[in-house]
């Protein structure tokens, strides 16, 4: 192993290399020359000195299957089974084990502890997908897997409507340049039926959970009223550590889920594909509690690869653009976001309400605010913890930097004139169309319907 250095997460940096190559291959419908993928792209240097197992096992990461031990099988038998299982399983991330004796970290006589911790997460059930075991492995062996090959059937279906929604953190990430507009052009090039900003159910959640905030404050004076939206590391943080303090918190589902779930009432034969940063999604989408309202998970960067692979270059598409969302729903992308929307939500149902936000941003800084709020060391009404440092914008998939991506959605919120959902009549337009007469149906605990779409049971992790 002398020739390359497997200190430089060798398996990531081809993964995205062997993920485009496939792209077309399976695109084209082009299978007989599946099976040379491999030599193609690592070259006779590194295929040579990587055994079949660990190829193998990377190309079913990316296909977005699970790897297993020993396999007789084809890569052409792998994207057979890929491309018609209707869901990729948990767990989320994989360890490629059997590339685990190329490494050469320190002490290699003993477990890995990366790798070990994140089996342990497995089979507690604890893992949350964050990615932090991803980012520590020394040659890449650690993977989430890519959910793209199993979703090329349905984007040539065209009997079944597939509908991508973005996350607020999109704005820039393809390019400065390329607006919602151009993005909605591009995806539909890919066989979607339409792109909708996550936003858009950013916005229905942020009335809910002001009208749930006000609500909880009268009833707890000296109280304080915790955010389950976004994000499922901080979500998952507290329902595995922190099981004191779920009486305090939202049962709100996240923007992405809301979505989803939206879409599908409106539309029951439809398909929906989220794109965003963050890994921890594909976990979310994937829980029993959660399940059927996201088909399928793709990040930033796997559609960025899709979009080089296939030659489609957002910036040349028309432009198909359309206001979605208010600034309130805009600004969830960045820490602090959701605590500025609720604030302002909260102010127009009673301008009096206190409201004294704490936000968190990255695991170490989530769990040790949560240790202090246990503790009574925080002053605040309102708490908000965001799994990676900068929010959303800073997600582990991302393009560009968080720096970058926090000024684009600053920008991008700027742009419109609707402050919060209440003077957005998609808002009003989304809801009517699901059978909600009134926004303030979103505070009505006896309103079925918002209860089933919007909600969840917070107490369930799985």
């Amino acid at each position: 192993m002398d020739s390359i250095n497997l200190n430089t997460k060798i398996l990531e940096e081809y993964k995205m290399k062997l993920f485009n190559e496939l792209i077309k291959l399976v695109w084209q419908d082009n299978l007989e020359e599946i099976d040379n993928i491999p030599q193609k792209i690592l070259g006779e240097n590194v295929y040579d000195q990587f055994d079949k197992a660990t190829i193998i096992n990377l190309m079913r990461v990316i296909m977005g299957l699970d790897t297993i031990e020993e396999s007789d099988e084809t890569l052409k038998d792998l994207v057979y089974e890929a491309i018609h299982i209707d869901e990729v399983s948990q767990p989320i991330i994989s360890i490629i084990s059997q590339a685990c004796k190329h490494c050469n970290r320190t002490n290699k006589e003993k477990e890995c502890f990366i790798k070990e911790k994140h089996i342990n997460c497995n089979e507690k059930n604890t893992c949350s997908s964050c990615g932090e075991c991803i980012s520590k492995c020394n040659i890449g062996a650690i993977s989430d897997k890519i959910q793209f090959i199993p979703m090329v059937k349905l984007l040539k279906d065209e009997s079944c409507p597939v509908y991508a929604i973005v996350a607020p953190a999109f704005v820039g990430q393809f390019g400065k340049e390329v607006t919602p507009g151009k993005l909605r052009s591009a995806l539909k090039l890919l066989g979607f039926e339409d792109m909708i900003e996550v936003a858009l159910a950013a916005d229905v959640l942020t009335a809910k959970e002001a009208f749930e905030y006000c609500q909880h404050i009268k009833e707890n004076e000296d109280g304080y009223f915790i955010t389950s939206c976004c994000c499922p590391v901080w979500v998952s943080m507290i329902q595995t550590n922190f099981p004191e303090v779920l009486e305090n918190i939202s049962p709100s589902v996240s923007p992405m889920i809301a979505c989803g779930r939206a879409i599908k009432v409106l539309n029951p034969k439809a398909k929906v594909v989220f794109i965003g940063p963050c890994i921890a999604k594909k976990k979310e989408a994937t829980l029993d509690v959660l399940k059927g309202a996201i088909d399928f998970v793709l990040t930033f960067k796997e559609l960025e690869e899709v979009f080089k692979a296939l030659e489609i270059n957002p910036l040349n598409q028309d432009e198909e653009e359309r206001i979605e969302s208010s600034f309130s729903g805009r600004v969830y992308a960045k820490s602090g976001g959701v605590s500025e929307a609720i604030k302002i939500s909260a102010q127009k149902i009673d301008k009096d309400i206190k409201f004294i936000s704490k936000s968190f941003q990255g695991v170490k800084e989530c769990k040790e605010g949560l240790e202090k709020l246990i503790r009574k060391e925080i002053d605040a009404t309102f708490i908000e913890g965001m799994g990676c440092i900068g929010g959303c914008v800073g997600g582990p998939q991302r393009i560009l930097t968080v720096e970058e991506g926090t000024k684009c959605v600053e920008e991008y919120c700027k742009k419109t004139q609707m402050e919060t959902p209440f003077e957005n009549l998609n808002v009003v337009q989304f809801l009517t169309m699901m059978g909600i007469k009134r926004i303030e149906s979103l505070g009505e605990k006896e309103e079925e319907k918002v209860l089933k779409i919007f909600s969840r049971d917070i107490k369930d992790n799985n």
